[in-house]
């Protein structure tokens, strides 16, 4: 793994700090406006929604407070290690998955309806759901190319989704529920339904279950992820051969 320099005083890009500050200094407050209004308890830090904006908030944080430093000095700033990159494209992929599942299957399923499933609290649901996820990954897309990596970096993509389906069904285990039957927070990976973790109803379709098994939804949702985080770190090479003349 290459070891990258300081940054001179010449190679600095005051303008990247400045756009990137604006960027996440928004996706913050969007994402802790949409995480007040969406509070109801203990329970709401239950939900991959929740985790994800307040995992995405930290790292952008700490992005932030580096991008200040930056300005401060005039670019003579260490970079940021490349340890960090990876805890956010961790971070990345999680909003993404909050962005996705959202988008295509917990809205259009929502007993309130597409556009109400965003907007019924105040445009909260919209902010966690949309705002910050798409600011991140742009912020990803313009801002990480220093990201040094290689190709088993993409099993960090599948990281996140993996730890919170065990964290839910622990929780589960324990006798929490969601919606006094539910098994987990989202129809998706509602085990306790009739489909159960392998069965195959699409009558039963709705917001507590999509109707197929949750296994068979951790399969299609794993080759998506494995494909997304492939392709954020093509995007990212890219973007790394362009502006620094190196690959990887």
């Amino acid at each position: 793994m290459r070891k990258e320099t300081y940054l001179t005083v010449q190679g600095y890009r005051p303008g990247e700090d400045i756009a990137g500050a604006i960027m996440r200094t928004i996706a913050i407050i969007a994402s802790v406006y949409g995480l007040c209004r969406n509070f109801h308890g203990p329970m709401s830090l239950t939900y991959f929604t929740d985790l994800s904006n307040i995992f995405i908030d930290v790292v952008l944080l700490v992005f932030l407070f580096r991008n200040f430093r930056r300005l401060r000095k005039g670019g003579k700033a260490a970079p940021m290690p490349n340890s960090w990159y990876v805890v956010k494209f961790m971070a990345t992929i999680s909003i993404t998955l909050t962005f996705f599942i959202y988008l295509t299957l917990l809205a259009p399923t929502n007993d309130a309806g597409f556009l109400n499933a965003y907007f019924c609290n105040g445009a909260g649901s919209f902010c966690v759901h949309f705002v910050t996820p798409i600011l991140a990954i742009a912020d990803y897309i313009l801002f990480d190319y220093r990201y040094v990596s290689n190709r088993l970096h993409v099993l960090f993509a599948i990281v996140p989704p993996y730890c919170y389906v065990g964290f839910v069904v622990i929780l589960s285990q324990f006798g929490i529920r969601w919606n006094d039957t539910m098994y987990a927070p989202y129809n998706f990976l509602n085990y306790g339904a009739p489909t159960g973790w392998f069965g195959f109803d699409p009558s039963l379709l709705g917001s507590t279950t999509l109707g197929i098994g949750v296994v068979y939804m951790v399969v299609v949702l794993t080759i998506l992820f494995v494909g997304v985080g492939a392709l954020y770190l093509q995007i990212k090479n890219v973007r790394r051969r362009r502006r620094l003349g190196v690959c990887s």
